[in-house]
């Protein structure tokens, strides 16, 4: 079995489809991030999502990378307070949402 037989079996193992693989690593790492701040006791939590590259040309529609990202940030125990887009030096743009931790 070769290298790419290798790389389509792992992605249908992991029911990924093309991009899936590093959508799936930068949610992944991201939800990391969230929870060791959580566990740290930190009171707000915020990322920078750029946009990816995938998705130039047309900005209209899902977005999956962010939303990917935004669920593993929930998923770890934050909620979105507030968010904003921005343009970055490229002129794609980037989101910056506020978590903050549930207040009991």
């Amino acid at each position: 079995m070769g290298l790419r037989d290798e790389w389509d079996k792992a992605k249908a193992a992991n029911n990924l489809g093309n991009g899936g693989i590093a959508q799936q690593t930068k949610a992944n790492t991201l939800g990391q991030d969230a929870a060791s701040a959580y566990r740290a006791g930190d009171w707000y939590f915020t990322p920078v999502l750029n946009m990816p590259a995938t998705k130039s040309g047309g900005f209209s529609g899902n977005i999956r990378d962010w939303a990917l990202m935004l669920q593993a940030i929930t998923q770890a125990g934050w909620q979105l307070h507030t968010w904003a887009v921005n343009m970055d030096r490229e002129g794609r743009p980037e989101a910056t949402p506020l978590f903050v931790r549930q207040q009991q």
